[in-house]
């Protein structure tokens, strides 16, 4: 009996002894290394894109931006002559290949100048990762990104969601250094390239106030601002704004899905229609339901809103990782409750989650590359275009409570933070 109870006592075996030890010598190793296995990853990841560009260079049909580069050179203004569904600062972007590469070379050019910029978005997320850790751990924003875009497919390469993305990673870059100023000025840059950075404005000038510099971030938003403003002399702009607020919902949207759910479970009423350049649920019970989400949404984004602007109003001097979970509040209300939640939202989302993972717990914000990867399963799938069918459907609504979740999550982890003075980058209540 002695024996029996000296051998519960007993440490483990020593038998993974070695298994141990080289797990550790290889994670020893890939830390002290991390530089070249950081760029090793960026170079592996971009070269995946080739087949992606080669195919888009062989493709001469016109494009929603290839169309609307070759009617602004002949002439015809935004907004006035033509409709335009994003705000004014994302003309330059559409632009840009057509002057580059010429009209002929439109597609080719617009998926090399995204490669791009999903090459500047590994580099710049690699190079924050080093700066913010000495481990291996580094590696984690990198990680966190590349492993993660390549279930949103080839597609988006042929939208521009990158750049909105990596303008919104150089705005928590510029509000953790305290550069307000040029941070306000980024702001307004990202809202005039796609509008959902204006979610991101309370939480920041709160954090400028806090430190002083409420002045110098009003006045970069201001100066970001004030070519839109003079625009407005010329072009009436503010129709992109009218052109989304007629959408309908969405097939990919929260209230969407759980409509088409019902209707493969032959518990609801509607149909999956193709409307403009998009595809929405339409019905009665659908055209119903509208107002409802407009008026969750209004409700999460005031609430998400209000959270933020407290956690702000808490932080002394908050490190990249806090000021990105900060900001993932809102925008995971704006993206999770619209009425249109495109696979390419996905984007906003994970450059945040990205950054997220260098502070708290990185297991919440690995929710969202989670919720990226789900994208695979059903967009594009062969059914897309005439519905999706019922396990698609059940991972599409998925991918969306997963979202919503995520912002949860995000709340209660910074609940405790809320109770004490102030939260920085080295304090314990820097666990946002």
């Amino acid at each position: 009996m002695a024996i029996e109870e000296q051998t519960r006592t007993q440490p483990p075996s020593d038998s993974d002894a070695p298994a141990r030890k080289i797990t550790g010598r290889l994670a020893a190793s890939l830390s002290q290394h991390r530089f070249p296995v950081g760029y090793a990853i960026i170079v592996v990841t971009s070269a995946a894109w080739l087949t992606q560009l080669a195919a888009a260079w062989m493709r001469t049909g016109a494009e929603p931006f290839q169309g609307f580069a070759n009617d602004l050179l002949a002439g015809r203004l935004p907004y006035r002559d033509r409709v335009l569904e994003y705000p004014p600062y994302s003309i330059p972007i559409f632009l840009l290949p057509s002057l580059l590469f010429g009209r002929e070379n439109y597609l080719g050019g617009f998926t090399l100048l995204t490669i791009l910029g999903d090459f500047f978005m590994k580099f710049l997320l690699l190079s924050i990762g080093l700066r913010q850790s000495k481990t291996l751990w580094a590696l984690s924003p990198l990680l966190f990104y590349c492993v993660s875009v390549p279930f949103l497919r080839g597609f988006i390469l042929e939208l521009y969601d990158i750049w909105p993305a990596l303008i919104c990673v150089a705005i928590v870059c510029l509000a953790c250094s305290e550069r307000h100023f040029l941070c306000g000025l980024a702001l307004a840059l990202g809202i005039g390239v796609k509008l959902y950075p204006v979610v991101f404005l309370p939480p920041l000038f709160v954090l400028a106030v806090r430190q002083g510099k409420g002045g110098k971030f009003a006045a970069g938003l201001a100066a970001g601002l004030l070519p839109i403003l003079l625009l407005s002399f010329y072009l009436p702009w503010w129709r992109f704004a009218e052109f989304q607020g007629s959408r309908g919902l969405q097939v990919e949207s929260l209230y969407a899905s759980i409509l088409w759910l019902g209707e493969q479970l032959d518990l609801t009423r509607v149909e999956w229609v193709w409307s403009k350049s998009w595809y929405e649920v339409q019905g009665q019970l659908a055209s119903d339901v509208i107002p409802l989400a407009h008026g969750i949404f209004i409700a999460a984004m005031g609430i998400s809103t209000a959270i933020a602007v407290r956690i702000a109003s808490k932080c002394e001097k908050p490190g990249i990782g806090e000021v990105s979970r900060m900001l993932l509040v809102p925008l995971l209300c704006f993206v999770g409750f619209n009425l249109v939640f495109s696979p390419q939202y996905m984007l906003w989302l994970l450059s945040l989650a990205a950054l997220g993972s260098l502070k708290g717990n990185p297991w919440i914000v690995l929710m969202i590359p989670l919720a990226t990867c789900l994208t695979w399963f059903f967009y594009p799938s062969p059914e897309y275009n005439g519905g999706l069918n019922l396990p698609e459907t059940i991972i599409l609504v998925c991918r969306n409570l997963v979202v919503i979740t995520t912002c949860v999550m995000l709340v209660r982890e910074a609940i405790p933070s809320l109770s004490h003075k102030s939260v920085n980058s080295s304090g314990a209540s820097a666990s946002l």
